[in-house]
């Protein structure tokens, strides 16, 4: 168990010009890198409020106007709600990176743009089982606090665990449903870009995830 007090930050935020980060990631596909080694990951998007329809100044353009599914003014498949449409956000990984598993209440569309990521999802019923941080104040709240990538870790645990392991690659889409676990690894320089849009109507997940996590446990949309 990790306490609060206890924490120490897995990351660290830096300042660095792309074409330098890019140089990174690309060389990291072919020398390999230990899982010790430093990774680097970038992160950025552009918000519902400056999509390209409502973007005088045509802040995030690039973003927005090349991923039309998720940028749209009605509804379509990937945005059920575009009321409850928090914007783009876009990851830039390189081989190695992990998210540790997590989960979301918004309906989450995940675009693979470049590169392949390794999803592995697991249902709300769950969550007992997946170590999740519950303590609200905790900085990985509603992450597991298991490291999946280290098979000492969860090779006891998690047998038997309902879940869903699958390659996400270039010019495919995922839908993680609302209240779904995802672990996450990139294989490769990869770029990704997601966009959620709230919650279903029928909440299907969310007594679960209450029984397990307590009542008011749902993240932002």
């Amino acid at each position: 168990k990790i306490g609060v007090k206890d924490f120490v930050p897995p990351t660290e935020k830096l300042q660095m010009k792309f074409k330098k980060w890019l140089k990174f990631a690309k060389e990291s596909d072919f020398l390999g890198l230990d899982a010790e080694d430093k990774h680097l990951y970038l992160m950025t998007g552009v918000e519902a409020g400056r999509m390209v329809a409502k973007n005088e100044r045509r802040l995030g353009q690039f973003i927005s106007s090349d991923l039309g599914i998720f940028s749209t003014t009605r509804n379509n498949f990937f945005i059920t709600d575009v009321k409850k449409n928090k914007g783009i956000q876009c990851r830039f990984g390189m081989r190695g990176v992990i998210a540790e598993a997590h989960y979301d209440s918004g309906r989450n569309m995940v675009a693979m743009l470049k590169g392949a990521k390794r999803y592995i999802l697991a249902p709300p019923k769950e969550c007992e089982r997946l170590a999740i941080i519950k303590d609200r104040g905790h900085p990985s709240y509603r992450h597991s606090e298991v490291d999946w990538s280290d098979p000492k870790f969860v090779k006891n645990n998690f047998a038997g665990i309902d879940a869903i392991d699958t390659i996400l690659r270039k010019g495919e889409v995922l839908y993680i449903p609302s209240f779904w676990f995802h672990y996450i690894i990139s294989q490769d320089y990869s770029i990704q870009c997601n966009s959620r849009s709230g919650s279903p109507p029928h909440q299907q997940g969310a007594k679960e995830i209450e029984k397990c996590m307590g009542a008011g446990s749902h993240p932002p949309q």
